[in-house]
C-alpha cells in the first residue's frame, strides 16, 4: 500500500495508516475467534452482552482510570520531546526519528517482560503468596536482560547495519551513531525501571503508579527543557533524557515496592 506493490496503488503515508488499521482488524478477528474456540465463554459470561450489575464496572473504572490518564500524560511528554528536538533543526529531528525506530525492538521486549511480571505479581498477591513477589520481580529483570543485552550489544558492534534499515544517507548514518550509543546505554536502567513500574500497577494500586510516573515525568520535562531550550545541546545528549526518566521511575517504583503498603491492597 505504501509503494504500490502486488497491484495495489502507491498510497504513501496513507497506505501505512490503512495497513495499521487492517492489522488491528486482523487482531480483533483473531482474538474473537480464539476466545470462542479456546475459552469457556459461559464460565466468564462472554456469551452475553449487557450490563447486569453496575458495581463491577465501577470497580474496574476506579482502577483503570488512573492508567488511562497515566498513559495519556506519558505519550504527551514523549510527543513534547520530539517537538523540542525539532527546535534543534531538521537533522536533529531526522536522527531522533531514526533512533526512535531502532529502539522499538528492544523496548518491545522490555514491555513484554514488564507486562508479564505485572500479571504474575497480581496472581501471586491474589493467591496470598506475597512472599514470592520480590523474587519474581528480580527473575523477570534477569530474563529481560538476557534477551535485551544481546540485541543492544549487536547494535553497538554493528551500528551501520541497523541504521541502514532506516536511511541510506552515509552522513545521516554517521551523525546518528552517537545518539544510538547513548540510547543503548539507557537500557541498563530502562529494563529494571519498566519492570518495577509495571509491578506497581500489578499490585492493583494504579493511583500510586500514576503518581510515581507523574513524578518521573516532571523530572523528564524539566530536563528536556533545560537541555534543549536553554542549553541547546547536541541531539545525542538530548537522548540522555531516557536515562533521567528510567532512573527516576526505577527509584520511585523500587521505593514503593520496598516501603509501600501494597500487601494490604484490597480490590
Amino acid at each position: 500500500l505504501v509503494f504500490g506493490k502486488l497491484g495495489f496503488p502507491a498510497m504513501g503515508i496513507a497506505g501505512a495508516a490503512i495497513g495499521s488499521s487492517l492489522a488491528e482488524l486482523v487482531s480483533v478477528i483473531f482474538f474473537v475467534v480464539y476466545t470462542r474456540v479456546r475459552v469457556d465463554v459461559k464460565k466468564y459470561g462472554l456469551n452475553r452482552f449487557g450490563l447486569q450489575n453496575g458495581e463491577p464496572l465501577g470497580n474496574i473504572l476506579n482502577i483503570s482510570v488512573w492508567t488511562m490518564v497515566q498513559n495519556f500524560i506519558s505519550m504527551s511528554t514523549w510527543f513534547l520531546f520530539f517537538i523540542a528536538v525539532e527546535h534543534l533543526g531538521e537533522r536533529s529531528l531526522a536522527i531522533t526519528n531514526i533512533i526512535r525506530n531502532v529502539s522499538a525492538l528492544p523496548f518491545m521486549i522490555v514491555i513484554t517482560f514488564s507486562s508479564t511480571c505485572s500479571t504474575l505479581i497480581s496472581n501471586l498477591i491474589g493467591a496470598g503468596n506475597t512472599r514470592y513477589v520480590r523474587g519474581t520481580l528480580n527473575q523477570c529483570i534477569r530474563m529481560a536482560y538476557l534477551f535485551v543485552l544481546p540485541i543492544i550489544l549487536f547494535f553497538i558492534l554493528c551500528p551501520n547495519w541497523i541504521l541502514r534499515i532506516y536511511t541510506d544517507m552515509p552522513d545521516l548514518i554517521s551523525a546518528s551513531l552517537p545518539s544510538l550509543f547513548v540510547l543503548c546505554s539507557a537500557y541498563i536502567f530502562i529494563v529494571p525501571g519498566n519492570v518495577y513500574f509495571q509491578s506497581v500497577s500489578g499490585t492493583g494500586n494504579t493511583r500510586a503508579a500514576f503518581i510515581l510516573e507523574l513524578m518521573a515525568l516532571v523530572l523528564y520535562v524539566v530536563y528536556v527543557a533545560i537541555m534543549i531550550f536553554y542549553l541547546r545541546v547536541d541531539v545525542a545528549i538530548c537522548w540522555t533524557t531516557e536515562h533521567i526518566y528510567a532512573i527516576g521511575i526505577l527509584l520511585f517504583s523500587a521505593a514503593y515496592m520496598k516501603w509501600g503498603k501494597w500487601e494490604n491492597k484490597k480490590i
